[in-house]
């Protein structure tokens, strides 16, 4: 009579392996899926930031480059003009102009196309910068005093700043070009 082990179970080498390669998988698996959250919030990120950097460009989209009374004599907002509810011209969302050239101005909270602030957008916020540019250098870094050129170019960058992070970290930047 031969005398045969009978098998029942697995040894202790094949239960460690076994072990080893199915929390390698797992880990992966966590792994990618944690790089899929991050890809995920930064998509999502960015379809904001375009969102509110375009709410911008249609409000400004139909302004005249001046003001429509007192032409271009007046950069900046005019007298009486402190809320963007009264902004009539592109020239005023330079902000305050000292020598020509605008500080520019930031929303924050950020507002829509109607001039209304958006709510529940804690974090977020739109500088505006506006600047005279000459028609044949419309690419070029320099830009001209406020009023001297027939060109505006408008930049709008837009911030988010997480309950984490340190300062607001620039999310896009949209640029256009406005003519007389």
């Amino acid at each position: 009579m031969v005398n045969r082990k009978s098998r029942r179970g697995f040894t202790l080498i094949e239960a460690a392996l076994t072990t080893i390669i199915v929390g390698t998988g797992v880990l992966s698996i966590m792994a990618a899926q944690q790089a899929y959250h991050k890809k995920n919030d930064w998509a999502q990120r960015s379809g904001t930031a375009i969102l509110l950097a375009n709410e911008i460009r249609e409000m400004t989209l139909s302004l005249p480059l001046d003001d429509p009374l007192s032409g271009s004599s007046n950069q900046g907002p005019e007298t009486g003009e402190v809320t963007v509810d009264d902004y009539d011209d592109l020239d005023d969302f330079a902000g305050t102009v000292t020598s020509g050239f605008g500080a520019g101005l930031t929303f924050d909270p950020p507002i829509d196309a109607m001039r209304q602030q958006i709510p529940a957008m804690a974090g977020w916020s739109q500088q505006v910068q506006v600047e005279s540019v000459l028609p044949g250098f419309v690419s070029a870094t320099l830009s001209q005093p406020l009023g001297t050129t027939e060109m505006m170019r408008v930049t709008v960058s837009v911030r988010y700043q997480g309950p984490n992070d340190p300062s607001p970290n620039a999310i896009t930047q949209l640029r256009w070009l406005v003519a007389e």
